[in-house]
């Protein structure tokens, strides 16, 4: 089972969201409510390609172990990553996620995950912007409310092909006009602060969570990598505890790494990538998984880029 895993994504619906994701890679719109997001790799997501056709990421990870996630995996807790694209058509609530050890205390489950995440700005629209950290230290934060914390936060402009890290712990909103491809541990454990007012899609106010942000907040520690990532192929662009980033560009070969899976993401263009073998077609905006064992492995973006995303092993010494 060394081939390039393919799923089939998932559309969710958000108030702030729009109909980009369709538009932009060519895919069938749903009905109804604005998308917001389309979950492209994510443990609960069925394979639809190969031997192992109908079985969600998890149960394969369960299955094959190593030979998919890589020795830096530990099977048992599923597939450890989510990525997916995110059409801001309006501001998101301005929100915190916890690190792993405070998501377990606040949530008594002991397998919870935090959350640090990344994001690929692919589309932005002029003065396009983002929320990033607070404009001074976290005392007096129990004093902020409402859209008092927008006198607090860091704003940002976007800029198209840039990347961002956001850390558990982090404050930080996205802004309208933006279409950017999202990497994070596999957890939705999102508290909020702020809302801008508005309604969610059932026309109730959503929900906030000003105690247990504010605990993230005071309480989540970055987790620190170790060093340089092993066998970087192309531009490196996001370095964390939990994933390393690439940007990739022109024909590649390269051998698989057993420490880790990789995902494979086209941005602009269609793709042709070989594993184990066995060559799939990506269309603008697709992604595959490569498992840990796959071995050799080639990609030909053609005139398009895409990003290479896996759990980082280190270099010796």
């Amino acid at each position: 089972m060394k081939y390039p895993l393919l799923v089939s994504p998932r559309p969710v619906e958000r108030v702030w969201g729009g109909t980009r994701i369709a538009t932009t890679f060519g895919r069938t719109p749903p009905g109804g409510q604005p998308i917001g997001e389309s979950w492209e790799i994510y443990g609960e997501l069925p394979i639809r390609n190969g031997p192992l056709a109908g079985k969600s990421l998890d149960q394969a990870a369960r299955q094959l172990g190593t030979a998919l996630l890589g020795t830096s995996c530990a099977p048992e807790d599923g597939f450890p990553l989510l990525t997916k694209w995110l059409d801001c058509n309006s501001w998101l609530s301005i929100q915190v996620h916890p690190d792993d050890r405070l998501a377990r205390e606040l949530t008594g489950d002991p397998a919870a995950r935090g959350k640090t995440e990344s994001w690929y700005f692919h589309r932005c629209e002029p003065g396009a912007s983002y929320i990033h950290g607070l404009s001074s230290d976290v005392e007096g934060l129990d004093s902020y409310q409402g859209e008092k914390w927008l006198e607090l936060v860091n704003r940002v402009e976007a800029h198209q092909g840039a990347c961002c890290l956001t850390e558990a712990g982090t404050v930080h909103a996205l802004g309208p006009g933006l279409l950017l491809y999202e990497i994070q541990q596999s957890s939705d454990l999102t508290y909020r602060l702020y809302d801008w007012g508005r309604v969610g899609l059932d026309g109730r106010p959503r929900q906030l969570h000003p105690v247990e942000a504010r605990r993230s907040i005071r309480e989540s520690r970055p987790q620190a990598h170790r060093g340089l990532p092993r066998d970087v192929i192309g531009r490196l662009e996001v370095l964390s505890a939990f994933f390393v980033v690439e940007r990739l560009e022109g024909d590649l070969d390269w051998k698989a790494d057993p420490s880790s899976f990789e995902i494979l993401t086209t941005l602009d263009a269609a793709a042709r990538l070989k594993a184990g073998g066995v060559e799939v077609e990506l269309a603008p905006g697709g992604a595959a998984v490569i498992p840990a064992s796959a071995g050799a492995v080639a990609l030909r973006p053609g005139e398009g880029h895409c990003l290479r995303i896996r759990v980082p092993s280190y270099e010796e010494g």
